[in-house]
């Protein structure tokens, strides 16, 4: 067993998007990833999601991997497969507001695939003020994921009441 192998003992695990079969019976090869905060990840290509523009700030980036350490659920990352150490903690847009319904465009929906909001997962890029030091969803840059088509998009909502740091946590 080599040493990337060894040291693959993670406490993260990579979600995996799957249409059938069982995980232990994966088709392909996996991809071995080195992040700095993740260690050794194991990404097989039904793990993988494709973003054909890339997040923000990110364009050149078109592969992500989802990564949930089980110490710090409900909060996953979305890691850059071709730089690993890029990585942005997710949670979903309804845990972070409840009655979250944001208008979506069809190009956003015809992008990852779907024909309707019902088939997509949507997902808040969180961070941490340094301020304040609290945790902040942007609610007016939600991701798009298409669980069945593994593709994935940012949509920019751009006329919206939604918060670039709608705050977390607050009673």
């Amino acid at each position: 067993m080599s040493a990337p192998a060894e040291r693959l003992a993670s406490t993260c695990a990579v979600v995996s998007f799957a249409t059938g079969g069982e995980p232990g019976g994966r088709d392909g090869v996996p991809r071995m990833l080195e992040s700095r905060r993740f260690g050794w990840l194991e990404v097989y290509p039904d793990q993988v999601l494709l973003f054909p523009h890339g997040l923000l700030g990110f364009e050149e980036l078109r592969e992500f991997c989802i990564v949930a350490p089980e110490a710090l659920q409900p909060l996953t990352f979305l890691v850059a497969c071709d730089v690993p150490d890029v990585a942005f903690p997710i949670l979903p847009a309804h845990s972070c507001l409840a009655d979250y319904s944001p208008q979506l465009s069809m190009d956003a929906l015809e992008t990852v695939g779907a024909v309707g909001v019902g088939e997509v997962k949507l997902l808040a890029i969180c961070a941490v003020a340094s301020d304040t030091m609290t945790l902040h969803a942007n609610l007016r840059g939600p991701i798009l994921i298409n669980p069945t088509t593994r593709r994935g998009y940012q949509a920019v909502l751009h006329e919206s009441a939604y918060s670039l740091r709608h705050l977390l946590g607050a009673a």
